[in-house]
């Protein structure tokens, strides 16, 4: 069994994450499916990380593509009583040449949607209550709990913008369309930023 093998199989583990510490643009430009962008720096990294497992009861997966990096990461959390189940120092190009899938997802301004959205099909996946402050003009509503009973109604020749409050939801909700073969951006910064940039909302829809 290969690395890519036994990471995948302890990432398919209920109650595992895998933190990509590699630089957010790093992480925008291709990762694993379903990884979390979580940055290495020596300062407090370690310590919220690992508060962070420690309250939703989580194993983790490091994905890096530095070994000096990875390993600092590993024994920072390890000083805390966190060790990680598999560390990956190879990079996304070591994880597809030996087997593995990479997700990569276009990230998407509030400006470029605004003067583009004859160009998208915005769908909003924030939750119900959520609407009711405000929708992007024409997105469709689905939250992003329910996206996977709709995969079959997204369309492979559109381009879908996936729009939450702040980016963080539409980032998965973006991804899961990737996984399906379908062409999918995330918004950066979401409704907040839409909103806080004079674009037009339609209220009480």
């Amino acid at each position: 069994m290969s690395q890519v093998q036994r990471i995948l199989g302890a990432i398919q583990s209920r109650g595992t994450v895998v933190l990509d510490i590699r630089s957010q643009a790093a992480y925008n430009q291709g990762h694993v499916a379903g990884a979390i962008s979580a940055p290495f720096n020596p300062s407090r990294w370690a310590h919220a990380v690992a508060d962070w497992l420690k309250q939703n009861d989580a194993e983790v997966v490091l994905f890096g593509d530095d070994t000096g990096v990875a390993q600092a990461a590993a024994q920072a959390l390890q000083q805390l009583g966190v060790v990680a189940q598999a560390v990956w120092d190879g990079g996304p190009e070591r994880w597809q040449a030996e087997g593995g899938t990479i997700i990569a997802v276009d990230q998407i301004t509030v400006d470029h949607l605004r003067q583009n959205l004859d160009d998208f099909v915005v769908v909003d996946v924030r939750e119900p209550y959520e609407w009711r402050q405000g929708i992007i003009p024409g997105a469709q509503k689905i939250p992003l709990s329910q996206l996977s009973q709709y995969l079959s109604e997204f369309d492979r020749e559109q381009r879908y913008a996936l729009v939450c409050a702040h980016g963080h939801r539409s980032q998965t909700a973006a991804e899961v369309l990737a996984q399906h073969g379908l062409s999918a951006a995330s918004v950066v910064g979401g409704m907040a930023l839409w909103v806080q940039s004079g674009h037009p909302i339609d209220v009480g829809t």
